[in-house]
């Protein structure tokens, strides 16, 4: 099982999340803690690699969620649709 850690950034853009969109990034994320690195249980997410390290999973069909690897700690930078996932990655990565 892998830990979460959340960033500031994450925390300020789940805030502004609807309330239907917060309960499907919770329950993302308690399923990518479990499931990540197990390809037959993480099926559901979307989880996919966006370069080294670097990954995405889907809360729901319009939010998608940014994070990466660090040894057994996955770091929660971003939440939002496919252009603040695509933003994030042009000015972070």
């Amino acid at each position: 099982m892998m830990r979460l850690a959340l960033t500031r950034a994450f925390l300020r853009q789940y805030s502004a999340l609807p309330e239907a969109g917060q309960q499907s990034c919770d329950k993302a994320l308690d399923a990518l803690s479990s499931a990540f690195g197990d390809p037959h249980r993480h099926a559901g997410l979307g989880l996919r690699a966006l370069r080294r390290g670097v990954y995405e999973c889907r809360a729901n069909l319009d939010v998608r969620i940014g994070f990466t690897r660090h040894a057994d700690t996955l770091l929660i930078h971003t939440v939002g649709n496919h252009d603040t996932i695509r933003s994030w990655l042009r000015n972070n990565m």
